[in-house]
């Protein structure tokens, strides 16, 4: 579905309708084909599919009172949408989202009543550094360390090209979650190479890396924040 802002005819344009898809890079607006990926149906997209899926059923077997409190934690949380504009989930959606976050950081989706709103800190990167030649890759961030009752997840692209500035947030995948008290910078080489491969040929390519705050009991995430990096020599 396309989503519009009305202007003296339309002044923005985003979204899809049948093939075509409208969208906004540096350059403006851009309208181009729908291209319709390959479904490689890996594990982990396999996994979690099923998690969504058993989550969306476990809704459905909540109270009445229990539902009402997740709607009305929704009502409390404005959330954007792709035109800048606030908008508002559905009670289902927070409910999923809150327990997908645990699933995240490796906590059971156990969460039946809708936790209160969570406050969270801001959230900076700092330095990341990458080596082809040594195979490291780090990457520093603030609050340091982690805040109590609180995990970092951390995500990454593959190598893109050094040109770009902008990738689709389709693009990350997750590399590590760093729980409380965990100290600045997180070493992601290992699972960077275990999910991407090795970086020693790739001596200037770009990665972007995408951080955000889980709260651990309530499942509620903090603002995402991204950075890139040039893999040096």
């Amino acid at each position: 579905m396309a989503k519009m802002t009305p202007g003296a005819i339309v002044s923005e344009i985003r979204g899809k309708i049948a093939s075509t898809v409208w969208s906004r890079n540096k350059a403006g607006a851009v309208i181009r084909n729908r291209v319709t990926p390959i479904n490689r149906r890996s594990v982990l997209q396999t996994q979690l599919r099923q998690e969504l899926s058993a989550l969306a059923q476990s809704w459905r077997g909540l109270t009445d009172a229990q539902r009402a409190s997740w709607n009305s934690l929704a009502q409390q949380l404005p959330q954007s949408d792709n035109l800048g504009q606030t908008i508002f989930v559905s009670g289902e959606d927070m409910f999923v989202r809150c327990n997908a976050n645990r699933i995240v950081i490796d906590e059971d989706p156990d969460l039946v009543l809708a936790p209160a709103p969570a406050s969270f800190p801001v959230l900076q990167i700092g330095a990341l550094t990458a080596s082809a030649a040594g195979g490291t890759f780090t990457a520093a961030f603030d609050p340091d360390p982690v805040p109590s009752g609180m995990a970092l997840v951390i995500r990454a692209t593959a190598p893109q090209s050094a040109g770009k500035t902008f990738v689709s947030p389709s693009l990350f995948r997750q590399i590590q979650v760093e729980d409380a008290a965990a100290m600045s910078p997180a070493d992601l080489a290992t699972n960077y190479i275990a999910k991407f491969g090795a970086i020693t040929n790739l001596a200037g390519s770009r990665v972007f890396v995408e951080m955000f705050l889980v709260e651990v009991a309530s499942g509620l995430a903090g603002q995402k924040v991204r950075a890139s990096v040039i893999i040096g020599a």
